[in-house]
């Protein structure tokens, strides 16, 4: 800046634009500017801040200041102090070795002066004064600045953390104040779950509730269910014996017989929950073996003989080949004979079963139809669970204990096979699974 002013003198620019110059200097750089001739005779002068030294220095020590140049075109530029800023535990320019940093985080002033000669061959001295602010003064202010931002933010965490601890622990502690009720088959969501864990968790929660709700009723009517199951051969049990004991020309072979058939339901009844529960526990206990499926199944049917001829029940099988399998023989025989226990319960007028071996690819596929009511659509997705009789009224197994379902299906689960339900309302049921054929 103080070349190209001096540039500016050296090319002869006259007195009132040097002063429009000096002026533009001193408003847009900060700097104080002041022109003199030999003489110190002021030519142009601009103050941008009180304080400057070169507008209070006197002729003469400009004059001697100027002096020191010691040739034309140098420059001369000094620091000093100001007072009124000063760290007064020392003076930088006494002291002399190891003693602080003459920055000492006061502002100062720096002047400096140049001699130019002008086109018309006079002299001319230019003075150049600015305010200039140490480092250390600067990393004070900017340190002071970041203890208040640090403090600021500081407070603020510690608020943003209490609104967002509340916000997420109140619908936490509802959660588990309304899981403590779970246990009860009771459970009230939280209404003002904001986040979309809690959310979720709850609906979780609430699903298990209805979930515990529908087992406890499967329970209970498992137990309406089997007592009355339980009833009706306990009762004939008691009026035959009864009868047999107190009239003597009741004790035929037919009497005994009754109570013979119904003392067998009652151990087919209590042996089934048995089977239920030991298959749910023995999944893994299979003993597959290659065998005759379509051989199997004729045998079962072949034991059902009796009571077709007695009941006028019809039991026809239908098989396209002979087909081998690798299964558990054991309990693929009580797959087949629950599902026509099922079918014999619950077929229509006709007292018609039809059992089907149908051979697709690789899997053959074994289809048991009854002629019955069929299966309301909103029970179908549940007749395979445990308990589950519907919402028609409990009918009494024709034959077996009437939990035959919920053991096929743990049956063919424990082999991985498929099986399904076909049904319509009016038009019967169909009930099937598959298996892979042995080759």
């Amino acid at each position: 800046m103080l070349r190209s002013f001096s540039e500016s003198i050296v090319h002869n620019i006259d007195n009132e634009n040097l002063q429009t110059l000096a002026d533009r200097i001193a408003e847009q750089d900060n700097v104080c500017v002041l022109v003199t001739d030999e003489t110190m005779h002021v030519i142009a002068a601009a103050e941008s801040w009180n304080g400057c030294l070169i507008h209070r220095m006197s002729p003469f020590d400009l004059w001697r200041y100027a002096g020191t140049l010691a040739e034309k075109n140098s420059v001369v530029a000094s620091e000093f102090p100001l007072e009124a800023f000063r760290n007064h535990l020392y003076d930088a320019r006494k002291f002399r070795g190891s003693v602080p940093p003459s920055d000492d985080g006061g502002a100062k002033s720096l002047m400096t002066v140049q001699c130019a000669v002008r086109r018309d061959g006079d002299m001319a001295y230019v003075f150049l004064n600015t305010l200039i602010t140490p480092v250390t003064g600067t990393v004070q202010t900017i340190r002071n600045e970041l203890y208040v931002i640090s403090a600021i933010l500081v407070l603020l965490s510690f608020l943003l953390s209490l609104v967002l601890s509340k916000r997420i622990t109140r619908p936490l502690i509802e959660t588990m104040q309304a899981a403590a009720m779970l246990s009860r088959g009771e459970y009230q969501p939280v209404s003002n779950a904001d986040y979309r864990e809690i959310s979720l968790l709850n609906r979780q929660l609430m699903q298990a509730a209805i979930d515990l709700h529908k087992v406890e009723e499967m329970q209970n009517e498992l137990l309406a269910n089997i007592s009355h199951d339980l009833r009706t051969p306990l009762t004939l049990i008691e009026g035959y014996a009864e009868a047999v004991r107190d009239l003597p020309d009741e004790n035929t072979q037919e009497n005994m017989q009754v109570i013979i058939d119904e003392t067998r339901r009652l151990t087919t009844l209590v042996n089934s929950v048995l089977d239920l529960h030991r298959t749910k526990r023995e999944l893994g206990a299979l003993n597959r073996t290659v065998f005759n499926l379509t051989d199997c199944i004729r045998s079962i049917l072949a034991r059902y003989a009796k009571l077709t001829e007695q009941d006028g029940y019809h039991i026809d099988f239908e098989a396209e080949m002979n087909v081998q399998v690798f299964a558990d023989e054991i309990k693929v025989q009580q797959v087949v004979y629950n599902l026509i226990n099922n079918a014999l319960t619950y077929t229509g007028a006709d007292r018609t079963v039809k059992v089907c071996q149908l051979l697709r690819s690789e899997y053959v596929r074994v289809e048991v139809r009854d002629s019955g009511e069929g299966i309301s659509t909103e029970d179908l997705p549940y007749i395979w669970d445990r308990y589950f009789r519907g919402s028609r009224p409990h009918r009494r197994a024709r034959i077996g204990s009437g939990l035959g379902l919920s053991i096929v299906k743990a049956v063919l689960e424990s082999h991985g096979m498929a099986y399904g339900v076909e049904s319509r309302e009016g038009a019967g049921s169909v009930f099937w699974f598959e298996l892979p054929v042995h080759k």
